[in-house]
């Protein structure tokens, strides 16, 4: 129990040294100039919260509502509409934000809106992990906006019939045609790692207490 008390309370101190990273790097990138979204890069991690625009148009007809969010205790959808990048054969997913469910699953929350101008801009996101992922992508349906379970961007590719970029732009809060955006760079925060971190600590340093004790009570 000691060894697993202190393995837990290290892991803490890495979950922490690993938000401090990713809070750094947020604040690095989103205080740069916004720059046109680069197509040909091998990677994006380490341009993640750049301020981005990109030149294109929705593909309103094809968009996707990503399940099972919750915002304010209710549950809802994040929108995903793709954007056809003018002048390759790329697109890219742009995150409009968070709708509410339905009164029903069945009755999906209309996401329809206007072309607009052809600049788009928001905050470069590239996923951590793949996360959990039970079942397919959306269950085979054909409907549009299609309900999907994850984001799997080859999947997602396969569907729409054209190349998609590894990467989401998060749309920018004062930005047209979008819903709820409150973007989170992390759960939440170090500090709460640590705390984590001190009780797991806490915990084997009584542990080898209580053993001492017991050890002494045994010789005597």
């Amino acid at each position: 129990m000691v060894v697993l008390f202190l393995w837990l309370g290290n892991w803490q101190l890495n979950r922490a040294a690993a938000k401090t990273t990713i809070l750094e790097q947020s604040h690095d990138q989103s205080s740069k100039a916004v720059e046109s979204l680069p197509l040909d890069r091998d990677e994006y991690e380490s341009i993640r919260y750049s301020q981005v625009t990109v030149d294109g148009s929705y593909d309103i007809e094809h968009q996707f509502l990503l399940d099972n969010q919750v915002k304010h205790h209710k549950v809802g959808y994040s929108v995903f509409t793709p954007v056809k990048i003018a002048g390759s054969n790329t697109a890219v997913l742009v995150d409009r934000g968070w709708v509410a469910q339905g009164q029903t699953r069945e009755m999906r929350p209309d996401i329809q809106f206007a072309q607009v101008d052809s600049a788009i801009a928001g905050s470069l996101y590239s996923p951590f992990s793949e996360g959990v992922r039970l079942g397919s992508l959306d269950n085979g349906e054909f409907l549009w906006p299609r309900v999907i379970q994850f984001l799997d961007f080859e999947a997602i590719s396969e569907r729409l019939g054209y190349h998609l970029l590894p990467v989401i732009i998060r749309l920018s809060p004062d930005a047209k045609n979008g819903y709820l955006r409150e973007w989170k760079t992390v759960s939440f925060g170090p500090d709460k790692h640590l705390g984590y971190a001190v009780q797991w600590f806490g915990l084997a340093a009584a542990m080898l207490v209580i053993l001492m004790v017991l050890g002494l009570k045994k010789d005597e």
